[in-house]
């Protein structure tokens, strides 16, 4: 397969270095199909639309110029080869739009002055070709708005299905050095940030050294090509080893080695045109639309988690169709999700069972949309980006049960030689102890139907109950490529992010609003909600009993913590501004500054985890060897503040109580990439 294909591709080139003689030949012959582009069509290169835009051409000069064009985007010809071989015709080949049907884009394009189309005066000795320039720092797009090609994919492998697939990935190895670490016996020793005051570092900081080698990742691309089809198919499978680890026996010695492989990205999606304008379905799992904007960040395990980066990929139904006017292209998109929580009560046997289950139990969708307009800033600038600008938003819902159940004891107490103590008991590791409190008689709640009056929370509830709570927020993007610095932001607003990394991992908490406590109950999720009444009192009551003068007893709402946050970034193509040469040693320099920031609102994050603020200040610098090896070293500043006005309720940190703590983080490795 290699042969055949090496020696189509010489085949190919030898046809492209003698585009000038065949042009000399024929440019008295009318247009016609291209014996070429036909043969290039049968072989799976060119698809139907772009030989129909080739058999358009006005002439045959023109017709091998867009010829060779489309070769070069394929990158089965150089562009040397194509500067160099291919005299500049009078009009410049023209782009395809990537779809079935493309068409194109402009019949005849404004006549350019000789400076701009590359052309000499007759009888000037021509001018030496400019070599392909370093380009700029482009933006990290996972959810690039580019249309696929049919047929433009060069595949690695011919599935005998028909579809072609394409291998990609990389691998990246590096050393760690914190002066902190995120505290506890949870959170302590983990080799990616996370905001720091998540528990107690104990007598020091807990400063840490980590080498990683778990960072490979691996995927495929795919497509599908029909014949006399007007639709695109196109897929992608993506994983890596940055998962969990492994838990069994013979392992467990070694389980820091021994790390498992997860699904990132599997979708599918169909591209067709609807009255001329592209359109596109998605189904499977992909970067949900909140995440159009990310940082480029050399630590991925975490992606700058609680530092204002928020994203997140999830299961999805996804569409979108594309409009353009001239250079702009404006994409509308909607998704339907799946509606998830993020629990933080489950236990390890629910996880593994299901993941999540608040988000499924609200018996709804997740709702996504995303506006993304892309501009060129300059048709003057080469090897530059296009802009983007781009607002999104999300909304679900999720619901907690509570069983009819009464809470089981946790421990009880015990005499031992006299002496009182606690015994452990009734605890499961795979079941969470749900339920109703039913230690607190509560008289004089309308809603009590015993006859004695009396009730505790599992009477008042002989069915159970639940709660939900909505889950909302909204960005605000923009991504600015120029030839010496791309500027890249991110703002984000909304309530319970935990699941999009958000608001430091908060997500609600019980507010009563003004109800008495009178008990709580703990959801097939793990989370306590409590219970009040508006006329509750214990004045005057025996032990253990509220009265509700005649109020309802009912849950507390389930209140999101809000936050806000984003990011900053600014990347220097050095290599570019320092005009270094496009190959020599020099050429891949790259200076990244990051600041991004990730705020709850104080109020509501004292009644979750206490944690306020963290600031991420990141600078790296990158040193691309060549287009497989990169290296990379990235110095950050990581500083979180606490949410609590009281000392004496503010997390641990080195043993202490303390508004702030801070981390140094320095981490440096290659990047191999395939």
């Amino acid at each position: 397969m290699k042969k055949v294909a090496s020696r189509l591709l010489v085949s190919i080139s030898a046809v492209v270095l003698t585009f000038p003689a065949m042009a000399q030949q024929q440019e008295n012959r009318p247009p016609s199909n291209n014996p070429l582009a036909l043969l290039l069509q049968s072989k799976g290169i060119l698809s139907p639309g772009e030989v129909a835009m080739i058999n358009q051409a006005s002439s045959a000069e023109e017709a091998n110029a867009r010829l060779a064009h489309l070769l070069m985007e394929k990158g089965l010809i150089s562009t040397q080869e194509y500067s160099s071989t291919v005299e500049p015709a009078s009009v410049a080949p023209v782009s395809m739009e990537a779809s079935s049907g493309a068409r194109l884009s402009n019949a005849v394009l404004q006549t350019q002055s000789p400076a701009q189309t590359g052309q000499i005066p007759t009888g000037t000795p021509p001018a030496p070709k400019e070599p392909m320039g370093i380009p700029a720092v482009a933006p990290l797009r996972v959810l690039p708005i580019d249309l696929p090609k049919q047929g433009g994919m060069i595949p690695d492998i011919h599935l005998g299905s028909g579809a072609n697939m394409k291998i990609y990935g990389f691998f990246k190895a590096s050393a760690v050095s914190e002066t902190a670490s995120s505290g506890g016996p949870t959170f302590g020793s983990q080799d990616w940030p996370l905001p720091l005051l998540l528990g107690d570092t104990g007598p020091t900081s807990d400063p840490q050294f980590h080498i990683k080698a778990r960072s490979f990742r691996i995927g495929s691309q795919a497509e599908w090509v029909p014949k006399n089809s007007g639709f695109t198919i196109t897929g992608r499978v993506e994983g890596d080893f940055e998962g969990d680890y492994t838990d069994v026996s013979n392992r467990n010695i070694s389980s820091y080695r021994s790390n498992q492989f997860t699904m990132r990205l599997a979708w599918m999606r169909l591209d067709h045109k609807i009255a001329g304008l592209p359109w596109y379905v998605l189904f499977g799992q992909d970067w949900s639309l909140i995440s159009s904007t990310l940082p480029n960040l050399f630590e991925t395990t975490g992606l700058g988690i609680g530092m204002g980066s928020l994203w997140e990929r999830t299961p999805q139904f996804r569409t979108g169709v594309q409009f353009h006017a001239g250079d702009l292209k404006i994409e509308p998109e909607f998704a339907i999700v799946m509606p998830v929580a993020g629990s933080a009560g489950l236990t390890t046997d629910q996880r593994l069972r299901f993941g999540d289950r608040a988000g499924a139990e609200s018996n709804q969708p997740g709702l996504e949309g995303r506006l993304v307009f892309q501009f060129p800033l300059s048709h003057n600038w080469k090897g530059v980006a296009p802009a983007q600008f781009i607002v999104s938003g999300h909304h679900s819902r999720v619901n907690e049960i509570i069983p009819h159940a009464a809470e089981v004891a946790n421990s009880v107490i015990c005499a031992a030689l006299n002496t009182p103590c606690t015994i452990t008991a009734f605890t499961s590791a795979t079941v969470p102890n749900v339920g109703f409190t039913t230690t607190t008689n509560i008289i004089g709640a309308s809603n009590c139907g015993e006859a004695s009056g009396t009730c505790n929370l599992e009477q008042l509830f002989p069915h159970g109950t639940q709660v939900g709570n909505p889950q909302n927020l909204y960005t605000a993007e923009i991504q600015l490529p120029t030839p010496w610095v791309t500027f890249v932001a991110k703002f984000y607003r909304g309530d319970d992010m935990r699941y999009f990394f958000g608001a430091q991992l908060n997500d609600v908490y019980s507010n009563l609003r003004g109800l008495f406590e009178v008990g709580n109950g703990v959801s097939e999720s793990g989370r306590a909600i409590l219970f009040g009444c508006a006329g509750g009192t214990t004045a005057g009551q025996p032990a253990a009993t509220i009265n509700c003068q005649g109020t309802p007893v009912q849950s507390a709402y389930l209140q999101p913590v809000g936050g806000t946050g984003g990011f900053a970034e600014m990347s220097f193509p050095l290599s570019r501004i320092f005009r270094a040469n496009p190959e020599g040693p020099n050429s891949g320099w790259v200076l990244h500054l990051q600041y991004g920031t990730d705020r709850a609102k104080y109020a509501e994050a004292r009644h979750g985890n206490n944690l306020g603020r963290t600031d991420l200040d990141t600078v790296s610098i990158t040193y691309r060897l060549n287009k497989w090896v990169t290296f990379v070293h990235e110095a950050s500043y990581i500083a979180t503040f606490t949410a609590q006005h009281d000392i004496t309720k503010a997390p641990l940190f080195e043993g202490r109580h303390t508004f702030q703590a801070h981390n140094w983080r320095n981490e440096f490795g290659p990047i191999f990439t395939f």
